[in-house]
């Protein structure tokens, strides 16, 4: 009886695994995708009082994609720091995971993380620009599932255009928790590693997922753990509420 039980919760807990499929870890793009007539919408709060708005959309079998816009200074008395431009991110999935292979996609993503700079037109964590990611899930004691991929940043106005490779990881928790980390290693934005710019470390970021319900997601995002960027102290926090819904 008590084997019977032990296979009943697993059963369970794989059935609800299989259901599960993560587009984006923290800002690194896993292999997973939005179905058609999937959307995400999302409000992510950050530093100097910022808040970027941001919707995703599974418009084709295979095929999603998204908008962003934002802006620092957002409450308080201080003017409004308006990004220059609205952020686009698309990705298509040539490869279906299975059992042997692992998923396989390709996309652009013009959001980075952070302020915007007018004057180098960048943001402080690099977007990833275009980008191939390749993802495997594996069921232990829940969802384990990794990730990583190369990309290549069109943010080169520092003139340092190195292709860089990116790797991340989720494990769920139950069904409510997941644990989320990921590391990128920088080789576009460490040019100038031995002045006060960057460290020369890359960036490892962690987060923690919330699941409400099956729609509502807060997320917790611990940024630049490595104090990789020079303005980073201790690790840069923010906080980003999902709501996904078909239509």
């Amino acid at each position: 009886m008590r084997k019977l039980s032990v296979l009943f919760i697993l059963l369970i807990i794989s059935m609800s695994i299989f259901a599960f499929e993560l587009n984006t870890l923290i800002d690194t793009p896993t292999a997973g995708i939005l179905q058609q007539g999937e959307a995400e919408m999302s409000a992510k709060i950050y530093k100097d009082n910022g808040l970027l708005i941001g919707t995703k959309v599974g418009l084709f079998p295979r095929f999603m994609f998204g908008v962003n816009y934002g802006a620092e200074q957002i409450v308080g008395d201080a003017d409004p720091q308006w990004h220059e431009r609205v952020e686009f991110n698309a990705k298509i999935r040539v490869l279906d995971e299975n059992n042997q292979l692992p998923a396989i996609a390709i996309g652009y993503d013009s959001q980075g993380h952070g302020r915007y700079d007018k004057t180098q037109k960048r943001y402080d964590i690099k977007s990833k620009g275009v980008y191939l990611t390749v993802s495997k899930n594996f069921f232990l004691l829940g969802n384990l599932g990794i990730h990583g991929g190369i990309n290549y940043s069109l943010e080169t106005e520092d003139k340092d255009d190195e292709p860089n490779l990116f790797i991340g990881f989720d494990k769920t928790i139950g069904d409510m928790v997941v644990l989320l980390a990921e590391y990128d290693t920088g080789w576009n934005d460490n040019a100038d590693f031995k002045s006060d710019i960057v460290k020369g470390r890359g960036f490892f970021n962690a987060a923690v997922d919330l699941h409400f319900t099956e729609a509502l997601i807060l997320k917790i995002s611990f940024y630049d753990l490595l104090l990789n960027h020079p303005d980073t102290k201790g690790c840069d926090r923010s906080i980003i509420l999902l709501y996904n819904m078909t239509f």
